[in-house]
Order: C-alpha cells, then structure tokens, then sequence
C-alpha cells in the first residue's frame, strides 16, 4: 500500500518515492534548510537511502516514520516534505515538516500541517499531535502557533546537536482543542 493521499486546494501529499530523490536533495541540502534538522544530505545517494528507510505505509509508523511529499496540485512539483511518527501506545503522533525556501512564505507549510491534522484526528482517530522545534527557528514556531498548536515545554539544552547543545521546543495540539480550533477559524 502506497500509503494515503491528502488533497488540499493547492496542494497534494503523497508518500516520498524513489522518483522525488533529486527534487528532495536540492532543497534539504541548503544550508538554510538543514540549519535546525539533524539530517543534512551530502549526496543525491543520501536522499536515495533516506526514501528507501521510510516506513511505506503510515499505519505501519510505530517508531518509525512516514514521509510525505508536498507538491502543487496544479504541477506535481515537490515543494517540501512532512514526516509523521504514530507513538506504540496508537493515541498519539509526532510531526515535522520541511519546505522549499522558494515555496516558503505563501501558506504551503500551514496548509500542510493543517492537512495532516486533520487526516490524524478526523480519519485515525489520533488524541494529541505534537512536534519539536529549535526555538531559534521562529518561522516554524509561529506556524505552529497559527495552525492550533500550543507550546506544552522548552526543554534548555536538552539536545546535543551537531555538536552544541540546543534547546528544544514542544508544541502540541489535543483532538478536542483541534475540533474548537477549526469551528472559530
């Protein structure tokens, strides 16, 4: 199973093949995209092997991840790429998200978010969603806030990353306040 698709007025997301390594190494390997994620592409080999160890189907997620490809509905161009991880005990899931800085700025990475958050609590049935974010990355913490997410914790130097000690941010969003969220906007 290829895992599900999520149609949105722009966009399309579909699971990560094999087809969309060039399009997802030319943007993940800029530095202003892997500046806050620990994965950081040297080669187009790397972006093969990252595909190839995603889990296939979203259901199949425990522990692992489920990538989606981001893509125009208009062109089927890959503009970024949104991960989800369905935690064992099946109540709760972790997102994170990726864009293209050519397509950052218009509303995708919302329009996406919001997309997924729907799909996990009206279709799976989900109890919270949540996801980490370097709080020096503002632009993703206020997409988080915009789309219904409120922050539950900032964690001081809690991760070693590459090679510093960084702080970490949690945003999350319960079924409930998603339903509130969604009636007032």
């Amino acid at each position: 199973m290829p895992g599900p698709e999520i149609i949105t007025d722009r966009l399309i997301l579909s699971r990560l093949s094999a087809a969309d390594s060039a399009s997802l190494f030319a943007y993940r390997s800029l530095p202003e995209v892997f500046r806050y994620q620990s994965w950081e592409p040297q080669s187009l080999d790397d972006a093969i092997g990252f595909i190839d160890g995603l889990a296939c189907n979203l259901l199949d997620t425990s522990g692992t991840w489920f990538q989606f490809g981001v893509r125009l509905r208009e062109s089927g161009e890959l503009i970024g790429d949104l991960g989800v991880r369905l935690l064992q005990d099946g109540q709760q899931a972790e997102i994170g998200f990726t864009l293209a800085p050519s397509a950052q700025g218009r509303g995708f990475a919302a329009e996406a978010v919001a997309a997924v958050l729907d799909f996990l609590f009206e279709r799976l049935g989900k109890h919270r969603v949540f996801a980490s974010a370097d709080p020096r990355n503002q632009s993703s913490l206020r997409l988080l806030q915009r789309v219904g997410m409120r922050q539950e914790a900032h964690f001081r130097q809690s991760l070693l990353f590459k090679g510093e000690w960084a702080d970490d941010v949690v945003f999350a969003v319960l079924a409930s306040e998603w339903v509130e969220h969604k009636s007032i906007g």
